[in-house]
Parts: C-alpha cells; structure tokens; sequence
C-alpha cells in the first residue's frame, strides 16, 4: 500500500498551531507544514503579516516545529504584493471612468488580497505537490466551519480528538507555539487589512509608525480609483479616529503614572 502524503496547512494561529501538536503527540506522519506569507512589498521585503506574529513564526515556531517535531515547513508567497495590486492600472473595468486609474486601497468585507496573496500561493503549491491528505485547524466545536467548503475531503485532527477552541490555547503554550498576538488579544492577519478595527489601527500606528507611514504615503496617491480606505472612510478620516484613541491612551498613561489629575 502506497504511503499517504499529508501537508498540515498552517497559519500560525491557534488552532492550526494545535493541529501540528497533535499531530506530533499521536506520532501522526506530516510530508510538510505550509504557510502562505502574504506581502506588502517584495523589493523592500516588507511583510504584510501582522509584524509581531511574523517576528514570532520565522524566530521561535518554525524552529520548534522542525527541530522539536520533525516537521518540514514551507512558506510560500504570491509574486504579487500589496504594492503591486494597489498599483495595479484597470483597463477593462464596466465603470469606465476607473479604465486607466490605479486599483488602490483593498475593498473591506471582499478583499482580493485574500484570494491573490494568500490563496493563489497555496492553490499553487498543493497543484505541484500533487495528491495528498491535507490537514486543517477546525475545533471540534466549529460547526458551522465544518460544514463550509473549507473542509471539502479535508482532514481535522482536531475534530477526531475532540479538541475545543479552548483547549487549542493550552495544547499550544505547553511547547511555545501559541502566537504572542494572543497574549494582546489582538487580530492576526495583515497589517494593512481595511477589516481591521480602529483600535486596532491605533495599535499599528503607535508600535510600528513606519508602517502606518508607508499607508500614509499611498492616501497621498490622487491617481486611485477610490479614496475609501477602510469601508468608505478616506485614509485622513481614520488617522484622526486613531490620533484621538492614542492621545486618550497618553492622557490615561500619564495620569496612571504620575497619579496627577487633569
């Protein structure tokens, strides 16, 4: 009998995370972990990941996963970036007054760089890897997941162990493998993704100014076709949403810290 070619598809999240240890734990044979790593931009090898969950994957999770458990792991990227797609000139669009403009700004709720930064990169490699079983990070106690096309013949260890949203969070801190992003109780994803919340905007500006830098560079661009940044609201708009929650954070931090009312 011919052996089973398995690839673990991974996001660095908690569930997929838990997956590799169960795998690991019950001696479950894994051909390859494969990540797919959306960028911003190639040239300048900017990440689109969230920049603390990137950090924590390439320095302290793959390691882990390759030393400790044996696991290969793979990280594939689209040729594409943000950068490219937001440049990207429309010649065929329905609405002529968009031929000859710039794509801009990914559109909230239906993002395509889902599809051509993440997906498209995956779609690819499971194309030239070729027949395999592959594993997914559903919990046992995600119906509705298990019921959508994301299953489609795939595999869920953790369905077959029994392994709730809940428990993932323990499965992973007891080898290092619960991402740090958890700990600020903070989305994963990328970090320009207009489905972001404002706060979590703020927090992007505040830690990581060159980033929110590189947004503020692309608003200034007139030849875009849409000015909405994030479902409709210009880029300036949601800046001053930021500011205000990041002087409240200052005003609270100072107040905290030096006990002086104001």
């Amino acid at each position: 009998m011919a052996k089973i070619r398995r690839v673990l598809s991974w996001s660095g999240g908690k569930d997929s995370s838990a997956s590799i240890v169960v795998c690991y734990e019950n001696n479950i044979h894994i051909d390859a972990v494969v990540m797919s790593e959306v960028m911003f931009d190639h040239l300048r090898n900017i990440s689109g990941e969230n920049p603390k969950h990137i950090k924590w994957v390439y320095e302290v999770a793959i390691p882990i996963i390759e030393k400790k458990f044996g696991y290969k792991v793979i990280i594939v990227k689209d040729k594409s970036d943000y950068i490219k797609e937001f440049n990207h000139i429309i010649k065929k669009s329905k609405k002529v007054e968009r031929n000859g403009k710039k794509a801009g700004w990914f559109i909230g709720g239906m993002c395509v760089g889902n599809d051509r930064l993440k997906m498209r990169p995956l779609r690819k490699f499971f194309k030239e890897f070729g027949e395999c079983e592959t594993i997914v990070g559903i919990a046992a106690d995600e119906h509705k997941r298990q019921e959508t096309k994301t299953m489609n013949g795939k595999r869920s260890v953790l369905v077959e162990y029994g392994i709730t949203e809940e428990m993932t969070y323990d499965i992973c801190r007891k080898y290092n493998l619960l991402s740090p992003t958890y700990d600020d109780k903070k989305r994963g994803g990328c970090w320009f993704c207009p489905n972001q919340s404002i706060e979590e905007f703020a927090n992007l500006k505040k830690n990581y100014p060159q980033l929110w830098e590189e947004l503020k560079i692309l608003s200034q661009d007139t030849q875009i076709v849409s000015q909405g940044f994030k479902y409709g609201e210009t880029f300036d708009c949601v800046e001053r949403q930021v500011d205000c929650i990041n002087n409240q954070l200052s005003l609270f931090d100072f107040i905290e810290t030096t006990g002086e009312s104001v």
